[in-house]
């Protein structure tokens, strides 16, 4: 192993985590996200403020927590599955809060807040999209295994000596 990195620069993800897709996703989720945060902040919009934060928050913890492989840590978690709720409930509340800022608000500062979410929907639409992939080739690989034991196990069961 290389050299024990100390201070403040072992709490940074690794470079290798940040260029794959999942990090540049969460990068973009946790970027988008404060940039709306603050968009509502000072805006006349600002009831909508809280929904940005809990979602730069959320993103922040899984990216250090996919950065420092806590899900490989902490097996009772289903990290996934978390994962995606958070992303299909972070689309639907960011379309929603979008819609309204932009609709019923006309300052400029509520404008962009909706705008950012409006990009910030996409980006955790695009995660939830290809979390449920992942899930759903793991769950065809493991049907298709169940199957093949079945079908194995009603081959040994069935009476052979039949004539």
């Amino acid at each position: 192993p290389g050299p024990a990195v100390s201070g403040l620069r072992a709490l940074l993800p690794a470079r290798a985590f940040l260029c794959s897709l999942k990090g540049r996703l969460l990068l973009a989720e946790s970027g988008l996200s404060f940039i709306t945060f603050i968009c509502y902040v000072a805006s006349s919009a600002s009831a909508f403020l809280t929904a940005p934060l809990l979602e730069f928050l959320l993103a922040l913890f899984f990216l250090f927590a996919d950065a420092m492989q806590l899900n490989d840590k902490w097996q009772g978690l289903c990290w996934p599955m978390m994962d995606f709720l958070r992303c299909v409930t972070a689309a639907l509340i960011y379309f929603a809060i979008s819609i309204t800022a932009v609709a019923k608000y006309s300052d400029g500062a509520s404008k962009a807040a909706g705008v950012f979410g409006f990009f910030a929907t996409i980006v955790f639409a695009i995660d939830f999209y290809l979390i449920f992939n992942d899930v759903a080739k793991f769950l065809k690989q493991g049907d298709s295994a169940d199957e093949t034991t079945a079908h194995k196990t009603e081959e040994e069961n069935s009476d052979s000596d039949s004539d």
